[in-house]
């Protein structure tokens, strides 16, 4: 009954225009319900005893209390400089409430303080002092860290982020190395980590991170490290509990990531952390900068395309040298060494650019420097020769297969248009003995070739049949192309009865197949195609 009168009480204050009065009476019983939110649970019970059975009645009674204190606090009224210390003593009970084990009392208080600095910029220095003590107490020590508490400082944050300095992140970066202990980490690794004590705690402390003031981007360094550090005592390569909260730090600084990710790209685990967030989901303003950042991938990929061009230089001169023998295999060696590290690297870009693909498609369409700098990596990725003994073997064919899945989507995007149908059927073509690309054949049969009206099939062919005497494309492309796509779209005018002959026009019942098929062959040959 005390909670359903405190409901009542709540749901007049928040009227508009007011039903209550801010009066003496009223006062009262806001002071009694500021002492029951204040009181502990001890104290509200007859026996200590009872405490365990009405936990949920006691908890559910300081939430009403609260509720009823914000509703009141946000009254006009109620800022009368007559009621200063009510209101102090209020914020010190949101303050002492944000520590509460029950996350329904901790969402009242935050709620509660939310409104109190919509009405107030500023709060007093000994309020904010005293609200804030708790917390910095806990900060002071590793082991006094807990969930809860980091629960609360990320709260604090949200709500009075000018009242913290970056030094706030740099002793939690501390306690994330006393609470690292490699032992413990590598002992971890062999069970499920989610529910380790020691895992919960650095992800509440990473969870931190992101609610850091705007100059927390010197972190960066710093906490990726950390999560790197972590990782690779776990033993987990393509995910992690730490890489949620990671990501949400890294969308608060898109651009500073990008870059900072793209310099040490050459690292396995680094480049492995860049992908996954490029491919995120939550991950859209990492996305958007690394669209504006495309010169830099451009710059990343033709690294490797001129280590590709001086190997096969020096290749040849070494080949044309007859005074020095020996000194060859050594000088190729070296070579070779640049070469396989930045075809990791151009394999790696080419999988950010493959994951942010698949959430913007249109990327290359818009950005042709790196459509062709993607299409000079996977011919250079071609030229070079599969290393089964070196650490990188996997490089080549992966990056053969991300640039053919990138100009999959990028095709499917702008709506196969001719010239892009046939750039990737010649990249899929020419890779099949170097990767799976049936997926590719897949597509091109099941979605274009058995669909396409026949306007599309004149408008494909029309685009092809001047490569054949322009002598734009080689007879290998032209092949592929043929094989593929033409031979196939132009026999199945004349042998699937249900290829319409324009978008929207469906061709003619099955009784009259024979008649549709001369139609529509008719309609495939017509001019402008001869």
């Amino acid at each position: 009954m005390q909670i359903g009168n405190i409901d009542a009480i709540t749901y007049c204050l928040g009227l508009d225009p007011p039903f209550l009065e801010i009066n003496e009476e009223l006062l009262r019983l806001l002071s009694e319900a500021l002492a029951l939110a204040d009181a502990e649970d001890q104290a509200l019970v007859n026996h200590p005893t009872q405490v365990h059975s009405n936990t949920a009645s006691l908890t559910h009674l300081r939430h009403v209390c609260i509720r009823m204190l914000t509703a009141a606090m946000v009254r006009p009224e109620f800022s009368d400089a007559k009621n200063t210390p009510t209101r102090a003593r209020i914020i010190s009970v949101f303050f002492k409430s944000l520590y509460h084990k029950s996350v329904e009392v901790v969402d009242a208080a935050n709620d509660g303080l939310k409104q109190v600095l919509l009405q107030q910029q500023k709060l007093p220095r000994d309020l904010l002092h005293t609200g804030l003590r708790p917390i910095l107490i806990n900060l002071s020590d590793y082991k006094r860290l807990t969930v809860a508490s980091l629960d609360g400082l990320a709260r604090l944050l949200q709500l009075l982020t000018n009242y913290f300095k970056v030094e706030v992140g740099r002793k939690l970066l501390d306690h994330m190395q006393q609470w690292a202990n490699p032992q413990l980490l590598q002992a971890a690794a062999e069970r499920s980590i989610e529910d380790m004590h020691e895992i919960k705690i650095l992800v509440a402390i990473l969870e931190v991170f992101h609610l850091l003031p705007p100059s927390a981007s010197v972190l960066l360094d710093d906490l990726v490290s950390s999560v790197v550090n972590l990782e690779v005592h776990l033993c987990r390569r393509e995910s992690s509990p730490f890489r949620k909260p990671l990501f949400k730090f890294l969308n608060r600084y898109p651009t500073e990531s990008v870059v900072y990710f793209a310099e040490r790209i050459e690292s396995a685990h680094y480049a492995r952390i860049f992908c996954h967030a490029i491919g995120s989901p939550e991950c859209g303003p990492l996305r958007g900068a690394l669209v504006t950042q495309t010169p830099l991938l451009v710059s990343l990929l033709s690294d490797f395309c001129t280590s590709v061009n001086d190997a096969s230089a020096m290749s040849v001169d070494q080949a044309d040298t007859v005074d020095t023998p020996s000194a060859a295999p050594q000088s190729e060696l070296a070579g070779n060494e640049t070469l396989y590290k930045r075809l990791y690297v151009a394999m790696s870009v080419a999988a950010v650019v493959h994951g942010c693909l698949a959430h913007t498609p249109r990327w290359l369409d818009e950005h042709s420097s790196l459509l062709n700098a993607l299409l000079d990596a996977w011919a250079a990725a071609i030229r070079v020769g599969s290393q089964p003994n070196r650490s990188s073997y996997l490089a080549r064919p992966l990056l053969i297969e991300h640039v053919i899945r990138s100009l999959l989507l990028a095709t499917q995007a702008v709506a196969n248009p001719p010239a892009m149908l046939f750039k990737l059927l010649e990249v899929t073509g020419r890779s099949s003995g170097a990767v799976d690309t049936s997926f590719v054949f897949r597509y091109v049969w099941d979605d274009l070739i058995v669909r396409w009206p026949i306007s599309k099939r004149r408008e494909v062919l029309a685009a092809f049949l001047p490569r054949l005497t322009e002598g734009s494309a080689s007879d290998e492309s032209n092949a592929i192309v043929l094989q593929h796509l033409i031979n196939p779209m132009v026999a199945t005018v004349f042998t699937l009865p249900g290829i319409a002959i324009a978008p929207g026009i469906d061709a003619v019942s099955e009784s009259d197949v024979v008649n549709s098929s001369e139609q529509r062959g008719a309609e495939l040959l017509r001019a402008p195609v001869l």
